[in-house]
């Protein structure tokens, strides 16, 4: 029994610090929706392409409040501005609050691609899967041993 704890504490180390080595803020778009979060690292943000020019535009449909804040949301046009019509990206930046890595959990965070005055029935939409690990600070682990 001791040992498969032993292997688990192991196991649990070694992803953490995985995700601690990419202190960078990882982007995630349409074709990468699984979002692991570290307490290291609480922000995420999400890169989806989008022409305003011909009224749509991405929606903050559902979250829970309880675990993620919307920190920032932009538009950034296309590279070559000279394209009439070139689709850009809107970028939304969001953060795990503190609570969300007492334990281990999963939410979503669905976004809306929709022109206002159409509602939502023939809109795109794309969900992330947002799940908090908390890395074990280095004390904690010593004192574990």
């Amino acid at each position: 029994m001791r040992s498969v704890r032993m292997l688990l504490i192991l196991l649990l180390f070694c992803t953490a610090n995985v995700f601690a080595q990419n202190q960078g803020t990882t982007v995630f778009n349409e074709d990468k929706t699984g979002v692991p979060v570290t307490s290291e690292n609480p922000e995420f943000t999400v890169k989806l392409k989008s022409n305003p020019s011909t009224g749509y535009s991405w929606f903050l449909r559902e979250y829970d409040p309880a675990l993620i804040v919307p920190v920032k949301h932009h538009y950034e046009p296309p590279a070559d501005r000279k394209l009439m019509g070139a689709p850009g990206y809107e970028i939304w930046t969001f953060k795990v609050k503190s609570e969300g890595f007492h334990v281990p959990q999963q939410t979503v965070v669905r976004l809306v691609y929709a022109r206002p005055w159409e509602g939502v029935d023939q809109s795109k939409q794309v969900v992330f899967r947002v799940s908090t690990i908390a890395v074990p600070s280095t004390s904690r682990s010593q004192n574990a041993e």
